[in-house]
């Protein structure tokens, strides 16, 4: 819900990618919106890619993330 996000900064998760599920650590939390909907929560997470290196997955709408 927009402006009380589920996660907190430097928390594990996990995350929908496509159709892939991946692991990640909250790095940036949008209190107030997305680009397709100004009432959910995102985060920016930080992942591995398969080939071992990092990357920032940008806007991931809090409905694709989850405890991990």
């Amino acid at each position: 819900m927009k402006g009380h996000p589920k996660f907190k900064h430097e928390e594990k998760v996990k995350f929908q990618c496509g159709d892939k599920i991946k692991e990640g650590t909250i790095y940036i939390i949008d209190e107030y919106g997305t680009f397709s909907d100004p009432s959910d929560v995102s985060y920016d997470i930080m992942s591995t890619m398969d080939d071992g290196r990092e990357c920032l997955y940008k806007h991931v709408t809090e409905k694709f993330v989850s405890k991990l």
